[in-house]
């Protein structure tokens, strides 16, 4: 298939593309200006667009894609007033510009990544936060497109991810940051329980999706999950990342900080996993493979 990958200069779209050309797809890729792809996908056909609609009917016409996983989005977990600009622009309103121009150039499939935030409380709709509340505001719009154009959808829900090349601010980059440091790493009490997921095993079931959506009737629409094998606390992951490195131990001290407003401390799993799909990344094996390729990278240059 020929397939749009938004997001595509971000930690998962740069791991899910070269899962997307082994299975034989031909992906191109929207980008925003302030973003640039990997050096390694640079050859690959993509599009610049602007946060006010400009060049969305330009790409997809010109691309002509079967198909479109849009991963796009910006990312606050407690925002602030000069947050909700891009928020909406990020997450609201790109989206929507893709949507209509999926319309107008007859491309009627979609897979695109929801997030297990917008369940607080296990509910059926509640956003823990703002970034939550973009994300379920996409969703309804995607769901009047599949209403109105007869829209294909899948829509996955994601949980923590982690893996090689992360530069986000993510707890696994942080216990290696402080991974055998004297300092000490001040957290909450740690009773929040998490589902994390290698960004490779993301990457397999996005591309799973796309094969299974490639099968649904017009105006079909299916919600699927991707979780681990089974959540853990914020805890119970620092003594597991400490039991693989016993040499270099993070020091925290628990309960010097206070949980964020809306925490969630039980993670939302009331939608059906993906048809077919498993992790196959273990978290003591991924943390593993984390932890090297971050100390080794430096050694090398």
């Amino acid at each position: 298939m020929k397939i749009l990958v938004t997001g595509a200069s971000g930690f998962l779209g740069s791991h899910l593309i070269p899962h997307l050309l082994k299975g034989g797809h031909r992906v191109g890729c929207l980008l925003r200006a302030r973003s640039a792809l990997k050096r390694e996908l640079a050859a690959l056909p993509h599009w610049v667009v602007g946060d006010e609609g400009s060049g969305f009917r330009g790409a997809l016409g010109s691309f002509m894609p079967e198909m479109v996983v849009h991963l796009a989005a910006h990312y606050v977990t407690e925002h602030r007033y000069a947050d909700i600009g891009v928020l909406v622009r990020s997450n609201v309103l790109f989206g929507a510009y893709l949507l209509e121009a999926m319309r107008e150039v007859g491309c009627d499939a979609m897979v695109y990544a929801g997030t297990s935030w917008q369940h607080y409380r296990d509910q059926e709709y509640g956003p823990a936060n703002l970034y939550a509340a973009t994300k379920q505001a996409f969703s309804t719009l995607a769901e009047f497109y599949q209403d109105a154009a007869g829209l294909r959808l899948l829509e996955l829900h994601l949980y923590d991810s982690y893996g090689e090349n992360d530069l986000r601010e993510k707890l696994t980059n942080t216990l290696k940051i402080f991974a055998g440091s004297a300092d000490k790493l001040l957290m909450s009490k740690g009773e929040q329980h998490i589902h994390l997921v290698h960004v490779d095993d993301l990457s397999r079931g996005i591309a799973m999706a796309c094969e299974q959506l490639h099968g649904f009737k017009a105006g079909e629409r299916r919600v699927y999950r991707l979780p681990s094998d089974q959540a853990i606390s914020v805890r119970q992951l620092v003594a597991l990342f400490n039991a693989i490195h016993p040499d270099r131990p993070v020091n925290v001290r628990w309960g010097e900080r206070p949980y964020r407003a809306r925490e969630i401390f039980q993670p939302w799993e009331a939608a059906d996993i993906l048809p077919g799909w498993r992790p196959t990344i273990d978290l003591p094996t991924g943390l593993r493979r984390l932890y090297t390729h971050r100390c080794q990278a430096p050694q090398k240059s």
